[in-house]
């Protein structure tokens, strides 16, 4: 058997009702000759300078272990505005996917809405390479306060990050920002 290949066995169910919004997914996954699920996101951008694994080389010269792994996705909304709940909207996002050989992924993020919803309060979390040598943990939070009957909003947030510099190595760093933003969606 040569060249990358892989294949996805899943499962996925999505609940719909006046105050809850679930999205489940697991799925079964099987990677052979460098091939990876999921090719995008923020590890990717960092993989490009190094890879987490024990060899800390580039992405395009890691090698990526031939096995399975299980991938499961949980995205939960309560809405409690329509029986006067504390929380006015609360979201629990995480995914989680593990492989044959070891490695752990990881990335979650908690929000909440309150004050007629014009705050929201999010926590995010993410770790990859869990179980392997140069594993990547980062973290963030933000701070949303909407203006003027919510159109118009002030941001705020800080966290973690990896910079990328010469011979491939990442220099971890902290970050933090504000901004003003205008939207029509709540």
């Amino acid at each position: 058997m040569g060249g990358a290949w892989g294949t996805v066995v899943g499962a996925g169910a999505d609940a719909v009702t006046p105050t809850l919004d679930m999205t489940l997914r697991l799925e079964v996954r099987r990677q052979h000759g460098g091939f990876r699920q999921g090719y995008v996101g923020p590890d990717y951008e960092l993989a490009r300078f190094r890879a987490a694994g024990p060899e800390g080389v580039p992405l395009a010269e890691a090698r990526f272990p031939d096995g399975f792994s299980a991938y499961g996705e949980a995205v939960v909304g309560w809405d409690a505005v329509r029986y006067g709940g504390l929380w006015k909207q609360l979201q629990l996002s995480l995914a989680a996917e593990t492989f044959t050989w070891g490695r752990f992924d990881v990335d979650g993020r908690v929000a909440v809405q309150l004050f007629d919803r014009n705050l929201e309060v999010a926590v995010k979390g993410l770790a990859v390479g869990l179980g392997q040598p140069g594993a990547r943990y980062l973290g963030d939070a933000e701070v949303r306060w909407r203006l003027f009957g919510g159109r118009l909003y002030a941001l705020g947030t800080g966290g973690t990050l990896l910079f990328p510099e010469g011979m491939g190595t990442l220099r971890p760093g902290a970050f933090a920002s504000v901004g003003l933003g205008v939207d029509n969606a709540r």
